[in-house]
């Protein structure tokens, strides 16, 4: 092959690679983005939430200004419609969502959202709420950080296993999560006092890990926002059975119903740990639900006919060059 024929095949690929890049910039998708806490100091939450799900309150308000003067900030609704292809929506746009239900949703995030004109849509756990409870993973994470066992019996792996070290705790408090992530109702609870009576703990205190209310659930939807299910227990449905799918999906959806006095079609999946955290059997019972759209925790963007029951969306690094980072690597099509 002489130099002028490799020159050609180079100059060939490059407008190939150049043309896919901007068939891929040119196509428009919407980046969900997901949040769950935003509170002044995390570290104070460290053992209870945990701080690695927390956005300091100057960061998410960093964030929303960013949303607002750089991107188009959309509703649900509009991406629901988006994705059916029944409605277009500007290029670069966004939907910023919540899970779980913390009360700083609506104590802190919302004004701040409201303030940057920006409709948030928030998932919450009916269970906590209706028993105002605290969720099963912060009363565990409570449990191992202040526990001062130097052993503990792993009612997963049926063994005694070492509990001093810092790598010790950890993976006996993963291995726990495993467990309770695959529980639901009465059982996930007998899991969860077990646990605490083997590490000679107290439960973590709703005082100490609010959540929000009814009233405050009321509010955001007064306001504008979107309310949608996250479940009542919150384990991984893709592992539990067809029957807790149902009930966990349903009764969630029949409560906020309840509350909210209109249709609830949307819902978020519990991604507590374990993957995968949804499969084909649980989009078909959403589906038979009732529910036209639910979010995941897969990274990446929204196209059009993209299936609504397993809609992509991409964390929020605290780092605000990250954070625009990410938001561009999905526009793109890649996966942050």
């Amino acid at each position: 092959m002489n130099s002028a024929t490799k020159v050609l095949i180079k100059s060939a690929l490059m407008r190939s690679r150049l043309t896919n890049v901007a068939a891929l910039a040119s196509e428009t998708r919407v980046v969900v983005v997901r949040y769950h806490a935003v509170l002044d100091d995390p570290e104070r939450y460290a053992d209870s939430i945990g701080s690695g799900i927390i956005h300091p309150t100057d960061t998410f308000r960093e964030h929303m200004e960013i949303l607002a003067r750089e991107y188009h900030p959309i509703t649900l609704e509009d991406l629901r419609l988006f994705i059916a292809g029944e409605k277009d929506v500007p290029r670069r746009s966004v939907v910023v969502t919540f899970d779980d239900g913390y009360a700083d949703n609506r104590e802190i995030a919302a004004p701040i959202l409201e303030h940057c004109g920006i409709s948030g849509v928030f998932y919450v756990g009916v269970g906590a709420i209706e028993d105002k409870a605290v969720p099963w993973f912060c009363r565990l994470r409570y449990a191992f950080s202040v526990s001062k066992k130097e052993t503990i019996f792993d009612f997963r792996e049926g063994r005694q296993r070492p509990f001093k070290e810092p790598v010790d705790r950890y993976a006996a408090f993963l291995s726990a999560s495993q467990r309770c992530a695959c529980l639901t109702r009465g059982k996930q609870d007998d899991a969860l006092q077990a646990i605490e009576h083997e590490l000679a703990v107290c439960p973590l205190q709703p005082k100490d890990c609010r959540m929000m209310t009814w009233d405050q659930v009321r509010e955001l939807r007064q306001r504008g926002h979107a309310v949608g299910s996250h479940t009542v227990t919150h384990p991984n449905l893709a592992k539990v059975s067809a029957e807790e799918v149902q009930y966990e999906l349903g009764e969630s959806k029949r409560r906020l119903e309840e509350v909210l006095g209109e249709p609830v079609i949307h819902f978020s999946y519990p991604s507590p740990i374990l993957q995968p955290h949804y499969t084909d059997e649980t989009r078909k019972a959403s589906a038979h639900m009732g529910y036209k759209i639910a979010f995941t925790c897969t990274s990446g963007a929204v196209k059009v006919k993209d299936e609504p029951l397993a809609t992509r969306r991409i964390s929020a690094p605290r780092d605000k060059t990250e954070f625009r980072w990410n938001l561009e690597l999905a526009f793109l099509g890649a996966t942050p």
